[in-house]
């Protein structure tokens, strides 16, 4: 998944620059498993006691369903992309707004799995900055995308050191 690409070429990120990026990835699904399981119950159970004649299951399924629709919708339009420059994402089926976070900006990053996500293999990334810090929900391989992070941080500041250097 390693894949060297323009953003311009990736129909998420429609930037007009040259910026390659180093890794794309998407949030997993299963960092919403205990959100599907209830809501799954819930829609069983409306069903089951109170049928679609009923108001009641008929207001239970809807917004059974429509949480399901939401949190699969969330999971589908986020995107994470990690650049030489910082990092890119767009998070959830409303934003719009492309956020970045340039590495120089980056003070620690965090990886928190609990033991349904280390089952999974997912974990969520914490990025703490000055201003604020980011929460990558569902990232497949936590440890491995946060050295990668670290990595490309060094990276970064090596070649502005030798910029300056240069300067």
């Amino acid at each position: 998944m390693t894949s060297i690409n323009t953003i311009e070429k990736n129909p998420v990120f429609n930037k007009n620059t040259e910026t390659e990026f180093v890794q794309s990835f998407k949030p997993s699904v299963w960092q919403n498993w205990l959100v599907f399981v209830v809501s799954s119950f819930a829609i069983f159970l409306a069903l089951a006691k109170f049928g679609v004649e009923a108001i009641t299951g008929l207001s239970i399924l809807s917004v059974s369903s429509l949480l399901i629709l939401y949190h699969v919708l969330s999971v589908c339009t986020t995107t994470y992309v990690i650049t030489h420059q910082g990092i890119l994402f767009r998070k959830g089926p409303f934003s719009r707004k492309l956020h970045e976070l340039p590495y120089g900006t980056i003070n620690n990053i965090l990886v928190i799995q609990g033991s349904m996500q280390r089952r999974f293999k997912i974990g969520n990334l914490t990025i703490g900055t000055n201003q604020a810090s980011h929460v990558f929900k569902g990232i497949k391989n936590p440890h491995k995308t946060k050295e990668l992070i670290n990595k490309e941080k060094f990276l970064e500041h090596e070649r502005r050191t030798l910029l300056r250097k240069i300067l």
